[in-house]
This record gives structure tokens, sequence and C-alpha cells, in this order.
């Protein structure tokens, strides 16, 4: 099998519409791989049942086939054990939420980092060369969700994938999402001036992130 036609694409990003294990070992290498796939908790998504059980068949399929020199990978606090073991966990936080965990109010989720972290000492790119993510507020406020955004299941803050890309990658360089969903990290890396190829099963999402980044073109 070759690569399918794109769903869309421009001078830095391509989205394909496709299942992720029949277009991972078509890819090149990336830099980074950053993506938020489905927690295996039951949220309601268009083409993928969130269960336990397929949330492990996904991550047998795929993560062999991941081929970055770093991947992050926002697994959610519940079944972040059913990943391999992950060179480091960094943490991303906010100071207020709409959620709730089995300690009170949910203010922090992991990102499962692995791979050889960016040459440097001190700071990357501006940021402290650290593993906490924070950003300000949360739900609506923090995650500063546009309204096409808002149309997936859990959408991930673009302030705070800002900061996970300019810590973990450099100007230039080649970002994949495997789980693309609403389209943010592609968005946020064409923001940075990243190349990124993202990877939706759901058309609905692929037509959201599409029209998230011809959006953007036309701001320019």
């Amino acid at each position: 099998m070759s690569l399918p036609k794109p769903y869309y694409q421009d001078d830095a990003v391509t989205i394909y519409h496709a299942d992720c294990r029949d277009i991972l070992p078509h890819l090149p290498k990336v830099d980074l791989v950053l993506t938020d796939p489905p927690y295996g908790l039951k949220f309601e998504y268009l083409s993928y049942e969130d269960s336990s059980a397929n949330l492990q068949k996904l991550v047998r399929d795929i993560f062999p086939l991941l081929n970055a020199d770093r991947i992050a990978i926002s697994s959610g606090i519940t079944n972040y054990h059913l990943w391999p073991k992950a060179d480091w966990i960094c943490a991303a936080t906010w100071n207020t939420t709409g959620s709730y965990g089995k300690c009170g109010v949910n203010q922090w989720f992991p990102i499962l980092f692995y791979g050889k972290d960016l040459d440097g000492f001190g700071a990357v790119n501006g940021i402290i060369k650290g593993d906490l993510f924070s950003v300000s507020g949360g739900g609506s406020v923090g995650f500063q969700r546009d309204e096409l955004e808002t149309v997936h299941t859990c959408p991930k803050p673009m302030n705070l994938w800002k900061k996970i890309l300019t810590r973990f990658s450099n100007e230039g360089q080649t970002v994949l999402d495997f789980c693309l969903g609403s389209g943010t990290t592609l968005l946020a890396a064409k923001d940075l001036g990243r190349k990124a190829i993202g990877i939706e099963i759901e058309e609905k999402y692929c037509e959201i992130a599409a029209k998230r980044l011809r959006q953007e073109v036309l701001a320019l």
C-alpha cells in the first residue's frame, strides 16, 4: 500500500483520513510525535469505541510503528499504565478544572515521553528545560477552545500544546499526530513554524481540522 491522497494539504501540514495503522508504516521518520489518543474511558467518539480493550489493542498495534526522535503522548491518568514504560513522565497542569478524579478536582494529566531530549541546557526555544507544562485557568478559559474545536469530544488546549511543541521540537522540524481529532496539534505546529502530519479515522473530525487550518490561512 502507498500513501493515499491527503484529505487536506498546504505548505505546512498534511491530513490523512484513514486508520493510523494503515498510514504509519509508510511515513518517513519525524522529529516529534505529539498526540492525545483515546483514554479507554468510554468517551463518545464518532468512529471509535473508547473501551479499555480497544485502547490496549491500539497501543499494541501502533506503538511499534512510531518512527520518531521524540514521542509525547497525553495518555490520561486512569490508563497510562497500558502504554509501554516511558523514558520520563511529564505533567500538564492548570489551576482550575471542570472535572473530578478519585482525589477530588483534577488539575493535571501525564505526558508520557519517549526518546532523546533536545540538546541544550537550561532552556529550549525560550522555555525552561523541565518536565512541567502549566497554563492558567481551566475548561474553556485555560483551553482557549474555538467554536469548531468544541465539536470534538476531548479537544486539547492550544496554549498548552504550543508549550509542549516549543519544548520538544525546533522550528522547521516535522511533527506527527496519529490521532488528530479536531486538529489542534497541526494548527499549533503551523503557527510555530513546524511541518506537521495528522491522521484521523473520522471524516467529520478531519473536516473540522481542515476548516480550522483554512481559517488560519485566510487570517494571514
